[in-house]
């Protein structure tokens, strides 16, 4: 169940609750990539922190009350609920960096094609005409050669069904050869 900023008031402290103001969706889209890994690290200690709190707190409580679970009532149900929501802002801060992190390789990506494209127009430009590769001629087009059509062929050949009847047809052809050569004997 996501917090509110009133239950997270009452729970955390105000260093805590900061850091969950920063891990709002209007905070979040301003935050750079290197504050990010900053507040993914510090919710994560965080979480990890009460995580660990509350099993030892209900590992003591288990004793006192004698109950398997350790849970008497509403004891440790701030630090489990503490526990709870820094695992929410962890995965909010790990999303957006993620997020970001998609962005900037696709941008990287974008660059390196269109980098890529002007190499090859300014090769183009100083040879004049580009004469056909030498290994296309017998190819179909679409290929750049006849090993990549039969690679594409063969994948082709695995997403269908075609790999199983084959099999089949292959093995059957097989066990009759054999019933035959076991008859010559």
């Amino acid at each position: 169940m996501p917090h509110t900023r009133t239950s997270a008031k009452t729970l955390l402290t105000a260093a805590e609750l900061e850091l969950y103001d920063m891990g709002r969706r209007e905070a979040l889209a301003h935050l750079d990539r290197r504050t990010l890994i900053a507040k993914v690290k510090r919710s994560r200690n965080l979480r990890d922190k009460y995580r660990d709190l509350y099993r030892r707190q209900r590992l003591e409580a288990r004793d006192r009350t004698g109950s398997k679970r350790g849970m008497s009532g509403v004891a440790n149900v701030r630090t489990r609920e503490k526990a709870e929501l820094f695992g929410e802002l962890l995965t909010r801060f790990e999303a957006k960096l993620a997020k970001g992190d998609a962005a900037a390789k696709l941008a990287a990506e974008r660059e390196a094609k269109a980098r890529a494209a002007a190499t090859k127009a300014a090769l183009r430009s100083r040879k004049g005409p580009a004469a056909p590769a030498p290994g296309r001629a017998g190819s179909r087009a679409g290929f750049a050669s006849p090993r990549a059509k039969s690679a594409v062929a063969k994948r082709q050949l695995q997403k269908t069904r075609l790999v199983n009847i084959h099999a089949h047809v292959r093995s059957s052809g097989q066990r009759r050869q054999a019933k035959r050569d076991s008859r010559g004997r």
